[in-house]
């Protein structure tokens, strides 16, 4: 791995917080970062 999970994981929970509106980064992120877990 290239980077650190959490790294990923608090940049997508703050995604979620600009556009949680919407909705679309949460399920970005829960489907395309799926495989590292």
């Amino acid at each position: 791995m290239f980077f650190e999970f959490g790294i990923i994981e608090r940049s997508c929970q703050a995604w979620n917080e600009i556009l949680s509106e919407n909705g679309f980064i949460k399920n970005l992120c829960s489907r395309e970062w799926s495989f590292l877990v």
